[in-house]
């Protein structure tokens, strides 16, 4: 038996999110302190939801990176391959917060420590786990992307599912385009899901529409590639077939955390067998709940809750 149902390799930061509503970044003078990145949000999100969560990354040995590990830890997910970096920095993001509209935000990752982390790191979670996901910013910088592609490698030939957080987030990139679809693609071709929106199936495969994205990706018939909309909702293509998953209409109060929330729902129907329509009837809603609250990580639901939610909006 499989030690955890989901791990995810990546950043694992400090959000640092405006408290002065509708006040452009340069103006904010308060900020309300929280766990963020991709890969921390969507463990949070899974083992809020039930499932057997961890998370591969590194963060700073100080104060920033043991506020990280303890809300891990009060949150249920293993921190037991989170590795405290004594050279390297958690990365920081700060944020304004326009509500109904998109949040801007800058990254500060100069050294950032989960861009450090090493094929050994990953070694052991990838091999004791149903399911690992890593990110499109993993695959950024070295040594980050050989870990990442060992993960993917490591649990593959163990018959654990392997998924692709498409997560482009081009100031995080230094890459030439042509290195980055390299990059993209080899974890492409290694991954059974991909998850990611328009933009970002664009980015990856170096394509000026997402048609034509989707079109390019080899032996895509064979592969779960999931796209996801916004206030659209989400599809799912799998052997030729498209479905859709409509949306849940919410009084947004930011855009930040929509796609963890939705891989984290996404790949709890996954892993319980769910079709991929209740599958990703689930990810739109965790990721509707995780907008309308000010955090990402603390803002994701509960089963109860978005069952609850579900059933408020229609049910599935």
């Amino acid at each position: 038996m499989s030690s955890y149902d989901i791990v995810a390799i990546g950043r694992a930061g400090i959000d640092l999110y405006s408290l002065d509503l509708n006040v452009p970044l340069r103006d904010v003078t308060k900020f309300a302190k929280y766990v963020g990145g991709s890969a921390a949000n969507i463990v949070v999100g899974a083992a809020r939801l039930g499932l057997r969560a961890a998370l591969v990354t590194r963060v700073s040995a100080d104060d920033l990176g043991d506020f990280i590990i303890a809300f891990l830890e009060r949150e249920g997910v293993d921190v037991r391959h989170v590795v405290r970096d004594p050279v390297h920095k958690t990365g920081i993001v700060f944020a304004e917060i326009f509500p109904g509209k998109e949040s801007r935000f800058i990254f500060y990752r100069e050294n950032a420590a989960d861009l450090y982390v090493t094929r050994g790191d990953v070694e052991v979670a990838a091999s004791q786990t149903r399911s690992v996901v890593i990110t499109g910013t993993g695959l950024s910088a070295e040594p980050s992307r050989s870990a990442n592609l060992h993960a993917l490698e490591v649990a593959g030939r163990r018959g654990a599912l392997t998924v692709l957080n498409l997560d482009w987030r081009p100031t995080l990139w230094s890459a030439p385009k042509e290195e980055r679809v390299r990059y993209y693609m080899e974890a492409v071709d290694m991954a059974d899901i991909i998850i990611g929106n328009e933009a970002e199936y664009m980015a990856a495969t170096g394509r000026d529409d997402v048609d034509d994205a989707l079109k390019s990706i080899p032996g895509r018939d064979e592969k779960v590639l999931v796209v996801t909309r916004g206030a659209r909702g989400s599809t799912v293509y799998h052997r030729g077939e498209e479905v859709h998953a409509p949306p849940f209409k919410v009084e947004m109060l930011k855009s930040l955390g929509a796609g963890d929330g939705f891989i984290a729902g996404f790949m709890y129907g996954v892993l319980r067998g769910w079709d991929y329509y209740k599958a990703a009837r689930l990810g739109n809603a965790v990721g509707s709940i995780v907008v309308t609250r000010h955090s990402c990580s603390d803002g994701m639901p509960r089963y109860d809750e978005v069952i609850a939610f579900i059933e408020q909006h229609g049910g599935f």
